[in-house]
């Protein structure tokens, strides 16, 4: 299933599952209502959003053009203490330089059963106060009041909003279950709007119906001696409405990036506008026309493109003795990632002129990269800013050049026909490395041909090979080596844990983590500071001789999965892994002295969904000495909500394998 839906809102495909729309009226709240102490849709929730119901609708406004008054209605079942916090209430309202929206008609209210008969508890509206956020929002805010657990609370209000070509947002899903969640929008065909639709659970409802209504608008004037005149017009109007029943929490689980990519919503961007008898006037710009504007803007390319010759002598100073264009290069990132310290990571815009930023030597990812970026171009090489939105970020539309969507800068070059992906803001980055954060979907070059640059999580594959040899030690003990090539991103995590912590500490560890007392030795991380190549990690290891008749003895040792990263049963949404893998595990083991194999884990290849991994367990025992493979192979990133089930299994079977232990048994 795809995570997105693109549709030209005016031209959607009307469908509709027959469903019993609830009947719900503000105020009308009975003693049945309270029966439930626990709800079908999930027995442990907090709390359990009973009805959620929004109706926008435009009117016309000869002083602002077009108002749309949107009509929220919510009611909420309180199940415990944990979701009090659902009793304070917070609307945001935006405001503009000569425009702001306004609330009309809130009315909230707490319902509890005292003694079989329903008693209200109406807010006090002394009690509402606004926070600004910023000069653009405010925050209207109210706490309902005598609420307890199974209290329900029910609120209602109209939000007027004089900007109309900026649909809200409607969600379906969040932190509570929903039993019903529905959207009513009317819009007259002078809008012309991109949906956005997002999430896996179905739409109960998804109708759209045509109708006429008259409006008195102003139309503003298409020329210099055109003027704007208030008309009345009779429009085509399309009524849409999207419903949702029983829609479950959404909850965090591993290999998730973030869960704004997941949750259920529908989404707008204003496309065009069509007045009667007038041109169409499009409000949605084309990624050549927005890259064309970003190169040009002071905030963002204008530095990058011009010709800079201030800093010729630096960099000079920094590539001296580097002949080919690759050294080059190699020499003017590792300067900017040493020496400049990132103040942000997200930013997709200039804090400075690149000049100034050299000098400060410090700024946000934006100044960094697209310093980076002026270098590169002024010593001829093929060096172009991207954009891209990390993971936490959340997803980006490919086909909409929406900026908010991006929070990221880095800088595309090309060396003798070799694409190089550059992010000089992380000081601990090879050169041709990104973060894993970005690795999100798909980048945007800002460049006269603005391709897109992809950056899926499946385009990773990160290998690990462990080797292990344990010979046969004093006195029946047993001696063994360790070494683990690490995969980059694993190398990565463990350059940063050492900023932390002492490699005396990090060994300490280690030898803490085995089941029995073990000396560890000669402990070593290779590559630890040439963050070109993975790291490895060395040491040596003894065990002492046991007296017991019986070892049980896992091969693994810690390199074994120990619990399914899978605990859920069921899955609303994808699973994230951060890239694809390729785990090798190699044990070499001589028969501990004075005793016997009586018995070894069986071998096992099994193929997951065909081609698109692997689990193997091969076992030999032979002469004295036992060898074990273990390779796990998983080729994709991203599993979809319907190969769960399958990827839990797998990785269930991983779990209890790698469990399995080999049996000495004492000799006679």
């Amino acid at each position: 299933m795809r995570r997105y839906t693109f549709l030209a809102f005016l031209l959607s495909a009307s469908c509709l599952a027959f469903a019993q729309r609830p009947k719900i009226k503000y105020g009308d709240v009975k003693a049945e209502d309270f029966k439930n102490s626990v709800y079908e849709i999930d027995s442990s929730a907090n709390a359990v959003v009973l009805y959620d119901y929004c109706t926008a609708k435009y009117e016309g406004d000869n002083k602002a053009d077009f108002n749309v008054l949107y009509k929220f209605h919510k009611r909420i079942r309180l199940l415990n203490k944990n979701s009090f916090d659902l009793a304070t209430i917070e609307i945001p309202l935006y405001k503009g330089t000569s425009m702001e929206e306004k609330i009309e008609k809130l009315e909230a209210v707490t319902y509890n059963l005292e003694n079989g008969s329903v008693v209200s508890s109406k807010v006090d509206k002394s009690s509402l106060f606004k926070d600004k956020v910023s000069n653009n929002f405010v925050v209207q805010k109210l706490t309902l009041p005598n609420i307890k657990e199974g209290s329900i609370i029910e609120y209602t209000y109209i939000l007027s909003s004089p900007f109309s070509t900026d649909l809200k947002s409607w969600y379906f899903q969040g932190n509570e279950p929903v039993l019903w969640s529905e959207y009513d929008l009317t819009v007259p065909s002078i809008f012309n709007f991109v949906s956005l639709r997002q999430g896996y659970h179905p739409y109960t409802i998804d109708t759209v119906a045509t109708s006429y209504d008259t409006y008195n608008i102003l139309i503003p004037g298409s020329g210099a001696y055109d003027r704007s005149e208030v008309v009345t017009l009779k429009s085509n109007t399309y009524h849409t409405t999207w419903a949702m029943q029983n829609v479950p929490a959404l909850k965090k689980e591993n290999y998730t990036t973030t869960l704004r990519n997941h949750i259920a919503k529908i989404e707008f961007q204003i496309a065009s506008l069509r007045y009667p008898d007038r041109p169409e006037i499009p409000k949605m710009r084309t990624w050549m026309q927005v890259a064309d504007e970003l190169m040009k803007s002071e905030s963002f390319g204008a530095d990058v493109y011009a010709r800079n010759g201030w800093m010729s002598d630096d960099i000079s100073k920094i590539i001296q003795g580097a002949s080919s264009p690759y050294e080059k290069a190699k020499r003017t990132y590792e300067f900017l990632r040493d020496n400049f310290t990132c103040t942000d990571h997200d930013a997709t815009r200039l804090s400075a002129p690149i000049k100034k930023i050299f000098q400060n030597r410090n700024g946000n990812v934006a100044d960094i990269n697209l310093l980076l970026t002026a270098m590169l171009k002024h010593q001829g090489l093929d060096a172009v800013p991207a954009l891209l939105s990390t993971k936490e970020h959340g997803k980006t539309f490919d086909a909409y050049p929406i900026l908010s969507k991006f929070n990221y800068v880095i800088c595309k070059l090309v060396v003798d026909t070799t694409v190089y992906l550059l992010d000089a803001s992380e000081n601990k980055l090879g050169f041709g490395k990104l973060p894993e954060e970005c690795y999100n979907g798909n980048a945007r070059l800002i460049a006269p041909m603005p391709v897109l640059i992809n950056l899926l999580p499946s385009s990773l594959k990160e290998s690990k090979v462990t080797s292990v040899f344990i010979t046969k030690g004093e006195k029946g003990g047993i001696n063994g080596s360790f070494t683990s090539n690490l995969g980059y991103y694993e190398s990565t995590d463990l350059r940063e844990k050492l900023v932390k912590t002492t490699k005396e500490d990090y060994f300490k560890g280690i030898k803490k983590s085995f089941a029995m007392e073990t000396e560890v030795e000669n402990g070593e991380i290779e590559n630890q500071k040439n963050y070109d190549e993975i790291a490895v990690v060395k040491y040596d290891f003894k065990m002492p001789a046991s007296d017991e008749d019986i070892i049980y003895f896992n091969p693994m040792f810690n390199e074994a999965y120990k619990t399914n990263p899978f605990k859920s049963a069921q899955r609303f949404y994808p699973v994230e892994m951060p890239y694809a893998t390729n785990e090798v595990y190699v044990l070499n083991m001589e028969v501990p002295e004075g005793y016997k194999v009586d018995e070894v884990p069986k071998s096992v290849r099994v193929n997951f969904n065909d081609d698109e991994g692997k689990f193997e367990y091969i076992v030999s025992n032979k002469d004295g000495v036992i060898q074990l493979r273990s390779t796990i192979v998983i080729n994709k990133a991203t599993f979809e909500p319907d190969e769960y089930e399958n990827l839990r299994n797998f990785f269930a079977y991983i779990v209890k394998k790698q469990s399995e232990q080999i049996v000495f048994k004492k000799t006679k």
